[in-house]
């Protein structure tokens, strides 16, 4: 089995080029007259290496055809290749580019990022025979570095396993086009990230506060006065456009980062992107995207007061003219760090705009409210690209991640248990029949009329969210479709975990209350979810349902409150009351036979006035 190891070295070559004979070298710290075929696997600890990793070395045996599979899984368990060569064997020096630096592009592929070290072997006197690899080097770009080394006189042994580590800790093929002399396309675009976060003025500069800032973030010590103005002038003498207004630019700033590469100085670049997240292949790491996050039967997600704070900052950062929306181009602009766009024309129809179609700081807090609650990976994916994490950096000694933006709300079955809940986002399952109003009544809770809804056409999105007031505190409720074409058709237990269920039948079309009336005794009956029914189109001529019972009576005898009638002049008010009754129904669930009682167990004055006090003393001792 594989040892733990950060750096797996595989040491490739042909026959009598001195392998072992180096490995032996670097173990004995001296020359070794006699050493075996072949050593097995060697692991190093990772307090006696230089860049402090756990270091095992692969020793593979050349007389294995190019063919074997067990040379060929020994190449695949390792992160870097030293290909041993003899510096005095000319055939030697050709097998390198003509077997073995072909052979790996078959194991790895033709593109791999897998770094190769060329070792000359067997360089015992003073003379340099680097000029004979020299044109291997250029043509093959996975080569990182030429060693020559003489496992004889010790010249060089420790070295060759210090650029092996390295080229595997900072790597230079992720960051740096050697032939064109610039930063690849992975690594502008991460640093790219890395300035934006750093920019906390959104100015599009980096000053003196933010440079000693980004110092102390990524290397835990701030910069000296001398030392910034060392940075300036090594920005402005190379680079015309990168000081700006004695600021950094971000050409300056990705400069900078240039420099350090072509001076050999890779640490430094890593130590930067991997603070931000990044790994080796310049992509964010899984773990610091998606920590593990345990969300129990019955709980759901939330912006934790760090998450709220942090997605507040953000609209604040990015809404430039300050008029408390964000234009196409701020939103851009504040997304513009994520690998794909957030929002689009179907997501922005899910939350609140003003009359130009720009999503107001409702609607943007809103939408944060409902990914984190709907769809909490990609909630983590956000705040991780935007830069949550290193923007808070350490407090005291708890390093901060993703997950402390996320709080995990109390089961279900406890809040109803305990008759509260501290939950701030609540769903709502919007059921009914094709045609019965659902798009008109999901958009009205975010202030569209019916030009609006029509205007948005059918891409619009399933959800709807925004807030509510609930007994003078501020919930937010989360609209969603449910589409389902008939009664017959499924629904997943997503969709049946709601807090509170709509349906909604238009009264002027004889086949829409069955619909509802059938879903509800299919997945609602003896549940303890709060439903209500909602009748649309009431201007219209009522028509008898097509059901054994009429709505009303349905209602009565499934202890549900009487149906809710919902008006034109309704559409497009966002607080139309009848959103405020949903909201309340799915925060105090536990009232749900209230409703019942106050609205049909009635017969004559003394009992209205009695169940009327009943209901009042119980709404005030429960909510």
């Amino acid at each position: 089995m594989e040892p733990s190891a950060d750096v797996r070295i595989a040491l490739v070559g042909d026959d009598g080029s001195g392998k072992t004979s180096i490995v032996m070298s670097l173990l004995e710290d001296e020359w070794v007259d006699s050493v075996p075929q072949r050593l097995d696997r060697v692991l190093i600890p990772a307090d006696v290496t230089p860049e402090n990793v756990t270091t095992s070395i692969m020793d593979c045996s050349s007389s294995n055809n190019t063919g074997d599979e067990s040379l060929t899984a020994e190449l695949k368990q390792s992160n870097v290749v030293c290909i041993v060569y003899s510096v005095n064997d000319d055939h030697s020096i050709e097998n390198v580019s003509e077997k073995w630096l072909p052979l790996l592009r078959d194991i790895y592929g033709a593109d791999h990022e897998i770094p190769v070290i060329l070792v000359g072997n067997k360089s015992d006197g003073s003379t340099n025979h680097t000029e004979k690899i020299l044109p291997v080097m250029e043509k093959w770009p996975e080569v990182e570095t030429c060693v020559e080394c003489s496992a004889k006189t010790m010249k060089n042994i420790s070295e060759i396993f210090y650029y092996a580590q390295k080229a595997v800790v900072h790597p230079t093929r992720p960051l740096y086009e050697a032939e064109e002399k610039r930063l690849t396309d992975k690594a502008r675009k991460a640093l790219i990230r890395v300035f934006k976060i750093c920019d906390r003025d959104n100015d599009g500069y980096l000053n003196d506060s933010e440079l000693n800032e980004f110092q102390k973030l990524c290397f835990g010590l701030p910069l000296t006065g001398a030392a910034i103005e060392d940075v300036k002038n090594a920005v402005s003498d190379a680079c015309p456009d990168g000081l700006v207004d004695d600021a950094i630019s971000l050409p300056g700033f990705l400069y900078l980062h240039l420099l350090f590469i072509e001076r050999g100085r890779l640490d430094t670049v890593w130590t930067v992107l991997r603070k931000f997240g990044y790994g080796q292949t310049l992509k964010l790491n899984e773990e610091y995207m998606y920590p593990k996050l345990k969300i129990p039967v019955g709980c759901s997600t939330e912006l934790s007061p760090e998450g709220i704070q942090f997605v507040c900052s953000l609209f604040e950062k990015f809404d430039e003219d300050k008029d408390g929306c964000l234009s196409p181009s701020e939103l851009a602009n504040l997304f513009s760090v994520c690998p794909s766009a957030a929002f689009g024309k179907e997501m922005l129809s899910s939350v609140e705009t003003n009359q130009r179609g720009w999503i107001t700081f409702v609607g943007y807090m809103a939408y944060w409210n409902m990914i984190t609650l709907v769809n909490v990976t990609l909630a983590m994916e956000h705040l991780a690209y935007l830069g949550f994490a290193v923007s808070r950096a350490e407090r005291g000694s708890k390093q901060v991640t993703i997950k402390d933006a996320i709080r995990v709300t109390r089961e279900r079955k406890k809040d109803l248990s305990e008759r509260g809940t501290d939950r701030k986002v609540f769903q709502c399952l919007v059921v009914g029949a094709k045609d019965a109003g659902k798009t008109v009544f999901m958009q009205s809770l975010v202030g569209r009329g019916l030009a609006e809804v029509a205007a948005i056409g059918r891409r619009h999105s399933p959800y709807v969210i925004n807030r509510v007031k609930v007994k003078e505190d501020i919930k937010y409720l989360l609209l969603r479709e449910v589409d389902v074409l008939s009664p017959q058709d499924s629904l997943s237990n997503a969709e049946t975990s709601a807090d509170v269920v709509a349906f909604l039948y238009d009264i002027s079309n004889p086949d829409s209350f069955s619909f509802c009336a059938t879903i509800y005794q299919k997945y609602f009956y003896r549940t303890k979810t709060p439903c209500v029914m909602i009748a649309t189109k009431v201007e219209r001529e009522e028509v008898e349902q097509s059901w054994e019972v009429s709505p009303e009576e349905f209602c009565r005898q499934h202890e549900l409150r009487r149906p809710i009638k919902f008006y034109n002049s309704q559409i497009g008010q966002s607080n139309a009351s009848v959103f405020e009754q949903l909201a309340t129904m799915a925060v105090f669930p536990h009232l749900k036979r209230v409703f019942h009682f106050h609205e049909f167990n009635i017969h004559n004055v003394a009992v209205v006035s009695g169940i009327v006090l009943l209901a009042g003393f119980l709404l005030f001792k429960n909510i």
